[in-house]
């Protein structure tokens, strides 16, 4: 890792202070990864999570790191033409002998970020969703062994994103995104 895309020694700090987060990022295999959304540029390019979103009462630390699980039956547990899934529960598909590569992302949230009283608001949790699948795919394109994302050129934009939300996401507090490859198409 570069020393500037490298993890804020504060936020790791920050996670490692909490025995839910110490433990996810404590286990066996689990590798800390840059989170270059976080700096802010001179062409105003990540300045939504590096600047808007990077203050005290709105989401002052986020931390990314990737660990193996196991992989997702094929077919099975994403529907339509997602090429990533995503959770912020842990759940996990039925556990083939096979194992994947997974990208988690640590958001610390603030009230600055509710659109109902002690609730964040629903567009700001989609954005939490893509800023996670943009690490994953940064991270998988990086990996050239890897044939679910080969390396190349193209910038990662979201297409499309699909959110249902289930219940209410409580603020302030901490929450991980979970993203892993379930199936690549097309391009």
């Amino acid at each position: 890792m570069a020393p500037s895309s490298a993890p804020s020694n504060v936020d790791l700090t920050y996670f490692l202070a909490l025995p839910w987060c110490e433990a996810l990022l404590s286990a066996p295999g689990t590798s800390l990864l840059p989170t270059p959304s976080r700096i802010p540029k001179a062409s105003t390019e990540d300045s939504m999570f590096a600047v808007t979103l990077r203050t005290g009462d709105t989401i002052p630390y986020m931390l990314s790191f990737s660990s193996m699980r196991p992989a997702p039956v094929v077919g099975g547990g994403t529907g339509g033409n997602s090429s990533a899934a995503a959770a912020v529960d842990g759940s996990a598909a039925p556990a083939p002998a096979e194992t994947i590569e997974q990208v988690s992302t640590l958001f610390a949230i603030g009230e600055g970020i509710n659109g109902y009283p002690a609730t964040a608001h629903g567009g700001v949790i989609a954005a939490l969703f893509d800023e996670a699948m943009g690490v994953s795919m940064m991270r998988l394109r990086a990996s050239a062994s890897n044939p679910k994302c080969p390396a190349g050129g193209t910038d990662i934009v979201t297409a499309s994103l699909k959110v249902d939300f289930v219940r209410r996401l409580g603020t302030p507090g901490e929450v991980v995104v979970r993203v892993w490859v379930a199936e690549r198409r097309g391009r």
